[in-house]
């Protein structure tokens, strides 16, 4: 027999199910068939001990999710509990003893007065039932409603920081999963706290039950005295209760403290968390010394006992808590400058050579970046993902290099000692300050030395982290449609719908989300901001069921942000300046269209094609910068294959169809496109001219 309970009790550990199932199979046995007083004080022990286990691991928890059992735990224990009492009432009743334990524990409590002891009992059930278990239920249910109203919004929050690069998939499946645990135990926590207090109640019947029977069975069965009855049945009533209700005490404190503990960015357990708090202020806690050496000198308060708790207080400032960060175990470690995350997981990164990076001071050029991320989304009216700064070992000195999706897409050489000009060439010439030009750019670079005389000249001028955040704008800015996905999207709707419920159930009937993803990248990839998202549900409401082609519709929500389009290209006075491609240069465009596998194309002849181009170069030659540019107004069907010629080429200019044009802002031609058919003998400067007219109003002919 001892073989067999040795080697119980070795397996246990490996099978904690069966270990739960034999405690639920051993409280249903208690409540059907007498056990031996030996037996009782040992499970007695067992039950006492339990609860401390639990009060101890409540205490020492850093989140609440870290015993997401509880709610199970509480079941099985009240149950176990309410069994024990059954079998404990059982040996009252019949015996006239319960064990050790309970006749130790009520001659204790009682100390020769039975009115003590029900008095001790009474106070103690009262407060687990009135002030515990009541306060925690309540506490428990509330934390349940406000869990699951706040539940939509946590996950969107957690979308909104998957897009923007904050976090990566598996940091999001982590936070979902530990969102619909906390969920799950807030709701589950509102339940088991009636078990709680349902056991409270009954520890009252219980002691009611044992008292009077115990008193009437003593009378009539056992001969006894009424004072002897009362004595004997009333300690072991007290005893019994009182055992049974320390442990549903510690039970409703380690509930309570649980459903009252709050989540924060530093995770502690409950001690570490008070003792931070509470010292956080050594102002506070001098003053609550200041006032207890007051209330010393007050006549009959005794005096030496509060100097010596002010003097706890006041040594109590001057001793520095755990610093925040010091559970290393329940916190993730900080970030340095260089983070480790690879480029591949990240949608936009700045790697910088490592004598760049220091070089530049850091929160300096995360400002700049944070500037322009949110000149970026705010213009173009998407979430920009955040912007990490790395070290890449392999960069040369003074280098740095774009990334956009694991792929480099800018990188260039920069001086951290020298100022770049953001100023007209001649005012710093004319100022006389020493500047230095970079070859076939015009990049100006000055020393730093000089950035007071460039200041007090009045010369515009950018800092090292101010050049770098600009070529970072420029990339946002650039790549801005990498940044609209699926998921974006469905975001993005999922936002809309809160007003426009009807318009985005229209779109979504007729559209599907990928489709609605490409439009709104094709707007991007040509500076169309789409922060006028019903405009654009509504230009797909209307047209999404008649045009399949999701080119073409892009082109017919276009038309519908036509007055967001003009005024992007309009100068103060709300004029857009234009060069027209004249009817017969769009024939020859439409003529050279070829339609391929993966769609039309444009094919020009090599001499058109270079005829076009160079037009096309000395219009972006001609813009002045910081002032709206001149744009190129073509035809509807031909604009995105002039748009697509441009872009191949490098060349940003805009190309607008008739459509884009609204009655709001007023055209002004500033010259034309004119491109003639190319014979098979003959050059260029035969086949080619250009006619520009100027703001002014002068006319004249450039031919090349």
């Amino acid at each position: 027999m001892t073989n067999i309970l040795r080697n119980i009790i070795a397996r246990a550990p490996a099978h904690p199910d069966l270990m739960v199932a034999l405690m639920l199979l051993l409280a249903i046995a208690m409540m059907i068939m007498p056990i031996p007083i030996i037996v009782i004080d040992t499970l007695i022990g067992f039950n006492l001990g339990f609860a401390i286990l639990l009060l101890m691991v409540a205490l020492y928890i850093s989140s609440p999710l870290d015993l997401s059992s509880l709610p199970g735990v509480i079941l099985i224990s009240t149950v176990f509990r309410l069994a024990l009492t059954i079998a404990t009432t059982r040996l009252i009743l019949a015996e006239g003893d319960a064990g050790s334990i309970i006749h130790t524990f009520g001659d204790f409590v009682i100390s020769g007065n039975i009115t003590v002891g029900i008095v001790i009992f009474l106070i103690v059930t009262m407060v687990q039932f009135i002030v515990l278990a009541k306060g925690a239920e309540r506490v428990a249910e509330v934390s349940a409603r406000f869990t699951l109203d706040a539940l939509p919004g946590k996950q969107m929050g957690i979308d909104a920081e998957l897009r923007n690069g904050h976090i990566d998939e598996n940091e999001a499946r982590s936070r979902r999963a530990a969102l619909e645990r906390e969920s799950q135990l807030r709701g589950a926590m509102d339940g088991a706290m009636k078990f709680v207090k349902g056991d409270a109640i009954a520890g009252l019947v219980v002691i009611c039950i044992n008292m009077l029977g115990g008193i009437t069975i003593g009378l009539l069965s056992k001969g006894m005295s009424f004072d002897e009855a009362l004595h004997q049945y009333t300690l072991l009533t007290i005893g019994d209760a009182l055992i049974s209700q320390i442990p549903a005490l510690l039970l409703s404190i380690t509930a309570a403290s649980i459903v009252t503990r709050v989540d924060g960015p530093d995770r502690f357990n409950l001690g570490t968390d008070i003792v931070n708090q509470l010292t956080a202020s050594t102002h506070a806690v001098r003053l609550a010394a200041c006032v207890l050496v007051v209330m010393g000198f007050v006549p009959g308060f005794p005096l030496p006992v509060f100097l010596i708790l002010a003097a706890v207080f006041a040594t109590a400032s001057f001793v520095k808590g755990p610093k925040k960060g010091a559970n290393v175990t329940a916190m993730a470690p900080a970030r340095p400058h260089t983070q480790s995350v690879p480029a591949e997981a990240l949608p936009f990164a700045l790697f910088l050579a490592r004598s760049l990076a220091h070089a530049i001071d850091e929160d300096e050029l995360h400002q700049h970046i944070t500037r322009v991320s949110g000149l970026v989304s705010a213009d173009l009216g998407i979430m920009i993902p955040r912007i990490p700064v790395q070290v890449d070992q392999q960069l040369p000195d003074s280098e740095f290099r774009i990334d956009v999706e694991g792929v480099p897409v800018e990188q260039d050489l920069m001086d951290p000692t020298q100022l770049a000009l953001a100023d007209d060439r001649a005012n710093i010439e004319l100022s006389g300050i020493p500047f230095r030009h970079d070859p076939g750019t015009d990049r100006i670079w000055i020393e730093q030395s000089h950035a007071p005389a460039l200041t007090a000249a009045g010369i515009g001028h950018h800092w090292p982290s101010e050049i770098l955040a600009l070529r970072v704008h420029t990339a946002l800015t650039r790549y801005a449609p990498r940044f609209v996905g699926i998921q974006e999207t469905r975001q993005l709707l999922s936002q809309m719908e809160q007003e426009y419920a009807d318009l985005v159930k229209e779109v979504l009937r007729t559209t599907p989300i990928p489709r609605i993803a490409e439009v709104l990248r094709r707007l991007l990839d040509e500076g169309i901001p789409i922060r006028n998202t019903r405009l654009v549900l509504e230009a797909l409401a209307e047209w999404s069921e008649r045009e399949q082609n999701v080119i073409l519709l892009a082109e017919y929500v276009r038309s519908g942000l036509g007055r967001q389009i003009c005024h992007r290209y309009a100068n103060v006075h709300r004029v857009v300046p234009v060069f027209i491609i004249e009817r017969e240069t769009e024939d020859i465009v439409r003529s050279a269209v070829r339609d391929t596998a993966v769609g039309p194309y444009l094919v020009l002849e090599d001499r058109q094609s270079e005829m076009l181009l160079s037009q096309m170069r000395q219009i972006h030659s001609n813009m002045v910068p910081g002032q709206p540019g001149p744009v190129i107004l073509a035809s509807m069907d031909v604009r995105r294959f002039v748009r697509g010629f441009l872009t191949r080429n490098g060349i940003d200019l805009a190309v607008l169809s008739y459509q884009d044009l609204t009655s709001d802002f007023t055209i002004q031609p500033v010259g034309s496109l004119h491109l003639t058919a190319v014979a098979n003998k003959g050059s260029v400067e035969e086949h080619r001219n250009m006619h520009v007219a100027p703001a002014d109003g002068t006319q004249h002919s450039i031919t090349e």
